[in-house]
């Protein structure tokens, strides 16, 4: 025979563990969805998001969503999706690229031309500066990064070379 004070302990049991799980439900609803995605001028993207049951609307990039974690937890799998994706677009496009290297005889050296995307701005460096400027390399695909490395290389190694050939014509032989 079980007593009514144990009885009693077991309906407020039941009553909490009910209460804590539908204070779980209501913690896992969403908070935003993405309504809408735009690219800008420069090429990056924009998110149009909405307070979901609001007719609150508010923009802002993937990067920005990524970085705030209290923001990024208001959102469903399938837009944390759509967000990182969008984000990684943005990070991994090259904002610059070679317009055009030519040889110049007073340097002795390549100079690249390199335009900034989307943009008329342009800036000339040598292969040493460019390579020595990882943010800079960074910015670049990988074929004109690969071009740049190649081209430093090459202008070192003849260099090297006339350096010994230099101390050799200086060292007298026997």
């Amino acid at each position: 025979m079980t007593s009514k004070p144990f009885i009693l302990i077991d309906y407020f049991n039941k009553i909490i563990k009910k209460y804590h799980e539908l204070h779980i439900q209501t913690q896992k609803q969403d908070l935003f969805r993405i309504v809408n995605i735009k690219t800008t001028k420069k090429g990056e993207y924009s998110l149009q998001v909405q307070l979901i049951n609001k007719a609150t609307f508010f923009e802002c990039t993937p990067q920005e969503i990524v970085t705030n974690d209290q923001l990024l937890e208001g959102f469903s799998k399938k837009d944390i999706r759509t967000i990182t994706y969008y984000a990684a677009q943005d990070t991994n496009k090259p904002k610059y690229k070679i317009l055009i290297h030519e040889f110049r005889e007073g340097l002795n050296k390549v100079v690249f031309k390199l335009g900034k995307d989307n943009s008329e701005e342009s800036i000339e460096k040598t292969a040493e500066q460019i390579s020595l400027d990882q943010n800079l390399i960074n910015q670049l695909n990988c074929t004109d990064a690969h071009l740049i490395g190649y081209t430093t290389a090459s202008e070192f190694m003849l260099k090297e070379k006339a350096e010994m050939e230099r101390l050799k014509e200086a060292i007298p032989s026997r």
